[in-house]
């Protein structure tokens, strides 16, 4: 979930019909927006006491465990609000985005294949996250990653079985649950099979009803029935339903509720992303979402930095608050599909106030924690050639990676970091400049495969680790890894991205597969090369 630039016209004085004071409360208590800062700005503590439903934080928001848990602390005494974060372990992280996560992500957790590993894995995460005062994690990841070269899940899937993701996501849900944290699988009905981004783009997973079913549906079903609080919806067209996006399709929440018999909160995966921004429109499409079914609408993650047009994260949610104002005031939205959603948020609140607890300045990542993640991580890799203690004193680490996945914002180094405290002395050159970017925004040219450029065209550089992301994800990256090895055939290519089948990178006589990237994952691949 994440956010781009969208422009939204207007000022921060609500231009919507008047409507009494209950519809405002259920109109409030239906959105799930974000804010700029470390501290609540006075526009959200007023919303909160005007009854809204969710809040939602993002890694600019948090700086330190004190600091979130007071912000959580300020926001839960302003009104009875859901905090919510994406939290997936892995690269998906916001509470660790500055030195990375200390949990695995879900495909390091299917290749090793332990539930019981799995359910460890998802204890720890929801005591970080009930630590800091956070109510929802947005997490796990249910989708079966069917297409190798998906820009936006990989390596956040737990794999391409549909039975293995489910049987890895119900575990996940229950264990979560267990600590008091509510648990969201997303990206309802499927995010695998797609090779756009749904950030930049408009996905179209043109598969006929029986395999959505038979494979995109499975973890789904198997979330359902382990009792998981929500569900997110994709803003992806499944023609085989509606020509509408899922997010705003009657059908498609008939097939949560009707089909699956979920009866939680349904959240929207982010409206500001480009898939719905581009199309339907910012606020127009929080009107639809409700209309079709879904009961909490994420705007996403306000726009940073603020520069020209950019709207505020007080415009942003204006905008919406205006327009679902003047649905309601129009009849084009019903008072009785406001009042289920929000009976459905309101629930979910009493949950997770039974439940919120914890001490921040406590470690809330326990021994069994630890253990289980670094179990998994050292299951996880897989390894071609002679790999296993093959670095010794200083050694050339060269980065070939372009593309990054914009729900985990900046490429990470953590292996690259491991490897320079294991071996001092090393260096470690990256081939494509990195751009200036924050977790959750989306950038065109993050995203789309495009030519050759800053440096690609020279030739390798001689080096002993070849750090790579997906294969055949980006042109541009396999054309830098191809000269790289032609320079130094006898490289250890290490894959953070998604392997996709057993004999994926050929050209690579030594490689280790990583399945992501976490300070667990890091630590074992320089125990591995450096032993």
């Amino acid at each position: 979930m994440s956010s781009v630039n969208t422009r939204i016209s207007g000022s921060t004085t609500s231009t919507a019909p008047a409507v009494d004071e209950r519809t405002r409360r259920l109109v409030h208590a239906v959105l799930m927006p974000g804010f700029t800062g470390t501290s609540a700005p006075p526009w959200l503590l007023d919303a909160l006491r005007d009854g809204l439903g969710s809040v939602c934080y993002f890694g600019h928001n948090l700086e330190s465990p004190e600091q979130t848990a007071a912000l959580s602390e300020r926001i839960h005494a302003a009104g009875r609000a859901v905090i919510a974060m994406d939290e997936e372990g892995g690269g998906v992280t916001r509470l660790h985005v500055r030195g990375g996560s200390p949990h695995v992500g879900a495909a390091v957790l299917g290749r090793a294949d332990d539930l019981a590993l799995t359910a460890a894995v998802a204890r720890g995460i929801a005591r970080d996250v009930r630590a800091a005062g956070i109510d929802l994690a947005l997490a796990p990841v249910a989708d079966v990653n069917s297409d190798p070269a998906n820009p936006v899940i990989g390596v956040r899937s737990f794999g391409a079985d549909p039975d293995l993701v489910g049987t890895h996501t119900a575990a996940f849900v229950t264990a979560m649950q267990a600590e008091g944290v509510a648990a969201c699988a997303k990206h309802f009905p499927g995010h695998g099979d797609t090779k756009v981004d749904s950030h930049v783009g408009l996905p179209v997973v043109a598969v006929d009803l029986e395999t959505l079913r038979s494979r995109d549906l499975v973890p789904f079903a198997g979330a359902v029935a382990a009792g998981v609080r929500c569900v997110m919806t994709s803003h992806i067209v499944f023609p085989a339903l509606d020509s509408a996006m899922a997010t705003v399709s009657p059908a498609v929440v008939a097939l949560l509720r009707d089909g699956l018999g979920f009866d939680g909160v349904i959240v929207s995966d982010a409206i500001s992303m480009l898939a719905v921004a581009e199309t339907i429109g910012f606020a127009e499409s929080a009107v639809r979402a409700l209309a079709a079914g879904v009961d909490l609408v994420c705007l996403g993650n306000p726009g940073l930095p603020l520069t020209g047009d950019t709207p505020t994260d007080e415009e942003e949610f204006r905008a919406v608050l205006d327009a679902v104002t003047r649905a309601v005031a129009e009849g084009r939205l019903p008072v009785a599909r406001l009042e289920e959603a929000a009976a459905r948020v309101h629930a979910l609140a009493d949950w997770t106030q039974g439940a919120r607890g914890g001490d921040a300045s406590e470690a809330s990542v326990t021994s069994d924690v630890t253990e289980a993640n670094a179990a998994a991580a050292q299951r996880a890799l897989r390894v071609r050639g002679q790999v296993a203690g093959s670095l010794s004193g200083a050694v050339r680490v060269v980065d070939v990676r372009r593309r990054r996945n914009v729900a985990t914002g900046r490429l990470s180094d953590l292996v690259a970091d491991a490897l320079l405290e294991r071996l001092p002395g090393s260096t470690v050159e990256a081939v494509f400049a990195r751009t200036a970017t924050v977790e959750g925004r989306a950038e065109q040219g993050d995203l789309t495969p495009g030519e050759a450029q800053d440096g690609t065209a020279s030739p390798g550089i001689p080096a002993d680790v070849v750090l790579v992301g997906t294969p055949g994800s980006d042109p541009a990256q396999d054309a830098a890894l191809a000269r790289q090895l032609a320079c130094s055939p006898g490289a250890v290519v290490v894959c953070l991205g998604w392997p996709g089948t057993e004999d994926a990178l050929p050209e690579a006589l030594n490689a280790v597969f990583t399945h992501g990237e976490s300070l667990p994952t890091a630590r074992a691949v320089a125990a591995l090369l450096t032993r």
